[in-house]
């Protein structure tokens, strides 16, 4: 039965895909879909995202190993983070009409180097790093489904998603997220209800969801995951990549925050069914997985048949997302910036798609040597959260960042994050148990530290070396509320014609 709902679900994808690449003719319609999704395609597209299944996967393990709120930890900083994005640099990236976020430091800052540094910096951590622990997450559902060994899964996982996103692009992905991502929250919500139902005892115990800790040297792993989605993944430019495709500054914006209060609103489901498990399934070696063991243990085989595909449709749709993001890096701010300003557009379109392969095979390498979802995306976040931060959370709202201090807070911290990754972050070991021992624990991180000396440094050498005019008027653009509702090219070559002088 598994098979053959995989099997239809294929047809459905493909048949999506094929769609894509009719309409795919430009590297633009691959990375951006022609700067045209509306607000419902983005919005489904970014729940599905968000309620990616391998981190959903690991969410509920956390809650299975850590404790209640531990677990809902990570959903919760998704969706504060989709809401504190769509409020600091949505409209700003679709009024400068970036292909890509990295394109908002680039264009903002003023210098197409600076964008290329910032990209490879998101390339690397989104492209290889998330992309693989994605991977991960997705083969242990195709284990599941054809009941077959980690290396052919992964490989089955890998190629189905390549092709497709391949094919359709940007498109393709986003569309087939709106069906993949109502399945998934079906499926989840009837785990929920079923646990809640037949398992009321083992559930929100208070012990387990101990508020208390949460502000003592004990609630440090919360904080961690928490603040490392919640802030550092504010940057993320596989959300920036669906966003940079909607319509308008207003449509990113509003799709955005309606899908961060959906996740934020569902946030409590891994931490209670990580709890839950422990009583159905205890001593389990691998919890991150005991969600796909219990729907085909207590699920009608054609119900879990679907929850299963669903559950690899998001991950396949959702890693496609960070292959499609990373080609718009590679195509955009190095070859197109750097290399050939102006490209035959079918090469540059077969370029796109080149690259796509390239990101996932390197994702692929990285996940059959780790096999491990948690471990693999929060070093993507951290080490986004530690380079590109500060300039994407002030540039909006400061205009006297300036592009010197920009190279130098992403440089200082991702030189620190490396280096006291292999040493130890300096400082005392604070020795209290409560809110001040908590403090001291995040501190000796490398990520939290890291932010606060990349944090000082922009704002230290923003004050020391003033922007030059054209960042200035950059900066004007940005907040440029006119742009809100312009959409297409025509329609921004209509606003920029009616403002030019009659002579």
């Amino acid at each position: 039965m598994n098979i053959v709902v995989f099997c239809v679900y294929l047809v459905f994808i493909y048949y999506i895909g094929y769609k894509g690449y009719k309409r795919v003719k430009t590297a633009e319609d691959l990375i951006v879909a022609g700067w045209s999704m509306p607000l419902s395609v983005v919005t489904g597209s970014l729940i599905a995202a968000l309620l990616a299944a391998p981190f959903f996967f690991a969410a509920v393990g956390s809650g299975y190993t850590s404790g209640g709120f531990e677990g809902s930890a990570t959903m919760g900083g998704l969706g504060t983070c989709m809401i504190l994005g769509a409020l600091i640099w949505t409209k700003p990236l679709r009024r400068l009409r970036g292909w890509t976020l990295a394109d908002y430091y680039g264009l903002r800052y003023g210098s197409k180097r600076l964008g290329a540094y910032t990209g490879i910096v998101m390339a690397v951590a989104f492209g290889i790093f998330n992309a693989a622990a994605l991977t991960v997450g997705g083969t242990y559902i195709i284990q599941q489904l054809f009941q077959i060994d980690f290396l052919p899964a992964a490989l089955l996982f890998v190629s189905l998603t390549a092709l497709y996103s391949v094919i359709g692009g940007l498109w393709a992905v986003a569309y087939t997220e709106i069906v993949q991502g109502a399945l998934a929250v079906a499926g989840i919500l009837g785990i929920t209800i079923f646990v809640l139902f037949y398992y009321p005892d083992v559930t929100f115990n208070p012990d387990w969801w101990n508020v208390n800790e949460l502000f003592s040297r004990g609630g440090v792993e919360f904080w961690t995951l928490y603040l490392v989605l919640a802030l550092g993944d504010i940057p993320a430019v596989d959300l920036g990549q669906r966003v940079a495709a909607a319509k308008s500054p207003r449509v990113a914006q509003l799709s955005m925050i309606i899908a961060g209060s959906v996740i934020i609103a569902i946030s409590w489901i891994p931490g209670m069914l990580g709890e839950a498990f422990k009583s159905i399934y205890p001593n389990s070696s691998n919890p991150e997985t005991l969600m796909l063991v219990f729907a085909q243990g207590y699920f009608p085989p054609i119900l879990s048949a679907i929850f299963l595909t669903a559950m690899a449709a998001m991950g396949m749709s959702t890693v496609a997302a960070c292959y499609v993001a990373t080609s718009g890096i590679v195509t955009k701010n190095i070859y197109l910036d750097f290399i050939n300003k102006n490209p035959d557009p079918k090469k540059l379109l077969f370029y796109s798609r080149m690259v796509i392969l390239a990101s996932a095979l390197l994702g692929l390498i990285l996940a059959l040597s780790a096999q491990k979802v948690i471990d693999l995306a929060y070093l993507a976040w951290d080490v986004v959260f530690v380079t590109l931060f500060w300039p994407i959370v002030l540039g909006p709202f400061w205009k006297r960042v300036s592009t010197p201090a920009v190279w130098a807070s992403i440089s200082v911290g991702l030189v620190y994050y490396i280096i006291t990754s292999l040493t130890h972050v300096p400082g005392p070991k604070i020795q209290s148990d409560g809110f001040l021992g908590l403090l001291g624990e995040l501190w000796l991180t490398p990520v939290f530290s890291g932010v606060i000396f990349s944090g000082v440094t922009i704002i230290v050498i923003s004050l020391l070396i003033p922007p030059t005019q054209h960042v200035l008027d950059m900066h004007e653009i940005e907040k440029n509320k006119e742009l809100d509702h312009v959409g297409s090219k025509e329609e921004l070559e209509i606003l920029n014609t009616s403002k030019q002088p009659n002579i």
